[in-house]
């Protein structure tokens, strides 16, 4: 085998390992064992249970990242709200197939320590950043009402988390019609809940 494919091979035993046991009840020596390696060949290629755990988390989080593209605005474009759906499927899509990567994000991941804390934090506050980003020019395009831009971006973040939470509560084997809940995630953030022009008295 290939060193690229021992890698690989250490890597995808390690995520369903952490996926479904979490990071701290997950020893190396689980690890080898499900990889079926000699504990020399484990430290070939990581120095500790750390170093997959960080590698695991970065890939995913920079496939997260190239999952979503910029709204093209210029004539001939698909429609905002179609570009909009296409993002929150494409990342519907990575979750869905990486759901020992979602688990060890939206668990695992999460009180690890101060530094990694840190790290998904600033990541958080990208992703945010970038939500903000959309919706300013969203009102600046005429699409979006005048709003706390920051709250509402918290506000979308939050909610697609619990979607992403609720993706992985469910069986594998769920048929899910992930374009379909894209749709809907993003009809209900753009127009909330009530019938238009209907006004709570």
């Amino acid at each position: 085998m290939e060193p690229f494919e021992r890698r690989a091979q250490i890597l995808e035993h390690a995520a369903r390992l952490f996926g479904d046991k979490g990071y701290h009840e997950t020893s190396i020596s689980d690890i080898i064992a499900s990889a079926g390696i000699a504990r020399g060949t484990f430290y070939l290629y990581f120095e500790n249970k750390r170093g997959i755990f960080e590698e695991l988390v970065d890939g995913l989080l920079e496939r997260l990242r190239e999952s979503i593209k910029v709204v093209d605005t210029s004539p001939g474009a698909p429609s905002a709200r179609q570009q909009l759906v296409d993002n929150f499927t494409r990342v519907l899509e990575l979750f869905s197939e990486q759901r020992d990567l979602l688990s060890i994000l939206l668990k695992s991941a999460v009180g690890l320590d101060r530094e990694f804390d840190a790290k998904l934090s600033d990541f958080y506050e990208k992703v945010t950043d970038a939500i903000e980003s959309s919706l300013k020019l969203g009102h600046q395009m005429g699409l979006v009402r005048n709003a706390d831009t920051h709250i509402a971006a918290l506000i979308g973040l939050g909610a697609f988390k619990e979607v992403l939470q609720d993706l992985l509560r469910r069986d594998r084997d769920d048929d899910v019609d992930l374009a379909a809940l894209a749709a809907e995630v993003l009809d209900v953030l753009s127009g909330g809940m009530l019938v238009q022009g209907v006004k709570i008295p």
